[in-house]
């Protein structure tokens, strides 16, 4: 007699008597569940294809309807399997059984990320909102136009310009009206918009909402396609009459301002304090803060870890501004600035680790970084462009470019083995210090855009040597760039690269020896197998390769790569070259579209699962 397979246990084969073990567990760790399993997919960009709808019709079944309004006939299976791929994870799992929505709609955290996308009604973001109850809400308003629509009319110049798509300001509005009575709870704030007005009008409801105990992140984007940036275009716009969040927002650290401006006076804008992430970019000239105003700010937040510049901050020309670190005359009289710090100190970001620098002319950046000190940086992201920025990275490569303070000078003269070492003195140099420079201490360098003569270029890669990830742009940078990652030939006339050694490299010098981690746009994969095995011959191998999707690379180079790295990738660049490693996001990318999440009783077991819905778990 053959024997039985006791197949009680097999997670794959379901309970006799409709009995189902995950319901025995208790609400609030079904709840939990719920939560972990939802996490991973809201802060991700889920693939949305805007050709179509995601509507629970009233008779249960799924509609696929293309933007042509043809509708493909798709069995009920297959129709099935569509909307499982298509509904968010917090949808799906309200849609399993009763007792699973029932759980999941009291859940206030599967409901609290909520955008406002396109035009209305939004339905899905009035549903979280009331489902989300008092948890802590991270929204997103995105007003922009969209510029694979016909949102463009052509001007009297031939040019393109996009169509207002709220001109009464009805819209942002009424969006506003929705979400000002939860400020008490927001957490993270997020509107974007492509003209001005809309971002006035928004700013004038923050200015009504009172005080938001909760925020800590703040992103404002106007985004507009311009090269005026020397005077504001809304003039009657400029001024600010009103005080966001009544001047309370006391757990306040990111904030993001693109094209908009508050008022920076310490009284108007109490909550620019406190911050770990600050970026500014894209303001006019005459909006700006002031060097005191944009001191004030970053003395304010002893615990800023990233700072971006793009285009922006602070006003004015170099002449106006102090000779050194902060103003050693005193403010205006109208100003609200109180200066309690030492007038001729430089300004000290102690804990900031990542800098990014864009579209600013090499007189504002050699004026600039002389007056930071930032010992503990450790990423910098360059993006730089038409100007000459030699004299720029000359300073980033010197020993001016990382003054230290007095006690840690104190420390390193102690522990050296040569007391005599050379300190410098000089404008931006705290009291001297030993021979370092600010590109020595970085593991992660981004160029995007940085035209500079190959003798600084080699100067600065002699300074990184603790450098572990690099980021080149070579549609926009010399070829030499690349040409100096190869070993060196033993004459320092040599421009490196195959051509001049050969692949062992030789016995001469190579840079940046720590080297791990390589990203690069316009190099092809046969100049990148090359490289590969130059530097795996010095016994200093690459482990890891992202290349632009658009580059030429073939079949036999994305082979040879891939077994000669560790990793070996493809990345999708953009307009901007966005970096491939984003840091993740606390909104959910979604959209809004016609949505509809009606209780369904019809078809289910208090106990059991919908029988036409088979669950998959996202991955």
């Amino acid at each position: 007699m053959a024997d039985v397979i006791d197949l009680s246990s097999n997670p794959f084969v379901p309970p006799k008597e409709g009995r189902c073990p995950i319901n025995e567990l208790p609400s609030e760790l079904l709840a939990h569940i719920f939560t972990l399993g939802w996490t991973p997919e809201r802060d991700q960009e889920p693939d949305v294809d805007d050709d179509f709808e995601d509507v629970d019709s009233d008779d249960g079944t799924y509609s696929t309807i293309s933007s042509d309004g043809s509708e493909p006939e798709l069995s009920p299976q297959e129709q099935a399997e569509e909307k499982e791929r298509r509904l968010p994870f917090n949808v799906l799992v309200s849609h399993v059984c009763s007792r699973w929505r029932a759980v999941a709609i009291e859940n206030p955290l599967l409901w609290s990320h909520i955008r406002f996308v396109g035009d209305p009604p939004y339905d899905r973001a009035t549903t979280y909102l009331e489902r989300a109850k008092a948890a802590p809400l991270a929204i997103t308003v995105d007003r922009t136009v969209d510029e694979d629509e016909d949102d463009f009319s052509e001007s009297e110049d031939g040019s393109y310009t996009p169509q207002d798509n709220d001109p009464n300001l009805n819209i942002i509005s009424d969006i506003m009206d929705l979400i000002v009575p939860h400020v008490a709870h927001w957490q993270a704030l997020q509107i974007m918009v492509s003209f001005y007005p809309h971002m006035h009008r928004a700013l004038e409801a923050l200015g009504r909402a009172g005080p938001a105990p909760l925020l800590e992140v703040l992103q404002l984007y106007h985004y507009e396609d311009t090269d005026e940036h020397l005077t504001f275009r809304h003039p009657a716009l400029r001024e600010q009459p009103f005080r966001l969040f009544d001047g309370v927002a006391p757990r306040l650290t990111h904030v993001a301002l693109w094209g908009v401006h508050l008022p920076w006076a310490r009284d108007a804008s109490p909550f620019l304090t406190g911050l770990t992430d600050l970026e500014l970019a894209y303001h006019a000239r005459d909006v700006r803060p002031s060097f005191y105003e944009f001191a004030r700010i970053l003395r304010a937040s002893p615990d800023l870890r990233t700072l971006t510049l793009c285009l922006s901050c602070p006003a004015g020309t170099p002449s106006d501004w102090p000779s050194s670190g902060l103003p050693d005359v005193e403010p205006p009289a109208d100003s609200s600035v109180a200066m309690d710090v030492d007038a001729s100190a430089p300004l000290v970001l102690p804990k900031l680790t990542d800098l990014v620098l864009a579209y600013l002319e090499p007189s504002y950046l050699l004026s600039l970084l002389p007056r930071l000190v930032l010992p503990a940086l450790t990423s910098l992201a360059l993006d730089l462009e038409e100007d000459d920025y030699t004299d720029v990275l000359k300073y980033l490569a010197s020993p001016h470019s990382l003054p230290l303070s007095p006690a840690h000078q104190q420390r390193l003269l102690l522990s050296s083995p040569s007391p005599s070492t050379q300190l410098l003195r000089g404008p931006g140099v705290a009291g001297g210090a030993p021979t370092r420079s600010l590109l020595s201490n970085l593991t992660s360098l981004k160029i995007a855009s940085l035209p500079a003569n190959e003798a600084t270029v080699r100067d600065a890669y002699r300074q990184l040597d603790k450098l572990v990830a690099l980021n080149l742009n070579v549609v926009y940078l010399a070829e030499y760039w690349i040409d100096l990652l190869f070993p060196q030939p033993d004459h320092p006339g040599g421009s490196g690269g195959p051509s001049n050694s050969s692949a062992g490299g030789g016995g001469g010098e190579l840079y940046l020896p720590r080297l791990e981690s390589l990203t690069t746009t316009g190099v092809d994969g046969m100049r990148m197998r090359e490289l590969v095995e130059a530097r795996a011959a010095r016994g200093r191998p690459l482990k890891t390769v992202l290349m632009n999707q658009d580059d030429d690379v073939t079949s036999e180079d994305e082979e040879w790569l891939g077994r000669h790295v560790d990793r070996f990738e493809y990345f999708e660049g953009s307009d901007e070259e966005e970096d491939v490693d984003m840091l993740e996001e606390i909104f959910e990318d979604d959209e809004d579209g016609d949505w509809e999440d009606a209780d369904e009783d019809e078809d289910e077991d208090e106990d059991g699962f919908d029988e036409e819905l088979v669950v998959h778990i996202p991955f």
